[in-house]
């Protein structure tokens, strides 16, 4: 499995670093342009709607890699290779989710911290880091930063596994090469029905674990803070104050993680026809 993780590394690294290069290019010139645009009629805010269209961009460009990627291998010739390793299917599916989520890991670290040198570069008044993370700390939580980080991993997985799994059984389903893109239908029926299963679960079973607290409680403690379920549906939130998310819905979907990931590793292994 570290081998091909390693043959993961190699056949997609220098595509990641020129996206790495070019994102970081635009960010300086951003940041050296800071004051021309700042002096326009929409100032700051157009300077932040640019920062944010560019990490969208960036991760967006590097989501449809890593699953174009995954595609390539099952419709065309370069999956002989991939699917005929002695390895089982969850190891593929494995190393292919592991190697995912390192490279968005580094482009989310690196980009950070580029965007932490450009705004001590360019700021006109001194910056103080150590007291902005200080301030951050005091607004912020250990436990909410750690449950943010974990469910944030966890969509980003959620979706490149129900992506994976769609994909494999299409080339199942379909094995004609030309209608390979009918994978994309089979992703949104099955999100679909298993978003309305996570939210069914929610009305039946509104039962919620506070984070900060770890306390269980039913739906009216949600009136003075935040719902998080996790999901591919991303967060629901309401209110300020406490973090809480639906214990049953949680668990149903942590199930159906597991599920489709032994799923495509069961179709790679199993039912693909190369």
């Amino acid at each position: 499995m570290l081998k091909y993780m390693k043959y993961e590394v190699k056949g997609t690294y220098k595509y990641i670093l020129s996206v790495l290069t070019l994102v970081l290019i635009l960010i300086t010139g951003l940041y050296a342009s800071q004051e021309q645009i700042a002096r326009g009629s929409f100032g700051g805010g157009l300077f932040m709607g640019l920062s944010i269209m560019i990490l969208f961009g960036t991760a967006l460009v590097t989501f449809l890699y890593i699953v174009g990627s995954f595609r390539k291998e099952l419709y065309e010739d370069r999956g002989f290779l991939t699917f005929t390793l002695p390895l089982k299917g969850i190891e593929i599916v494995g190393a292919k989710l592991i190697v995912a989520l390192m490279w968005f890991f580094i482009l989310g670290i690196a980009i950070a911290f580029y965007n932490l040198v450009m705004a001590l570069s360019f700021t006109p008044f001194e910056l103080n880091i150590s007291e902005l993370f200080a301030e951050i700390i005091n607004l912020v939580s250990i436990k909410i930063a750690l449950f943010s980080i974990i469910a944030t991993v966890y969509s980003g997985v959620y979706m490149l596994i129900l992506i994976y799994f769609s994909m494999a059984l299409g080339k199942v389903t379909f094995r004609n090469k030309r209608i390979g893109g009918l994978w994309f239908i089979i992703f949104l029926i099955l999100n679909g029905v298993l978003s309305f299963g996570q939210f069914g679960l929610e009305v039946f079973f509104p039962y919620y674990l506070d984070i900060e607290s770890f306390t269980v409680g039913t739906k009216e403690i949600l009136n003075s803070g935040y719902n998080f379920v996790l999901g591919s549906g991303g967060f629901h939130g309401q209110g300020t104050g406490m973090f809480n998310i639906n214990i049953i819905s949680s668990v149903y979907s942590i199930i159906t993680v597991v599920a489709l990931f032994l799923g495509t590793g069961y179709l790679i292994e199993k039912k693909i026809d190369l």
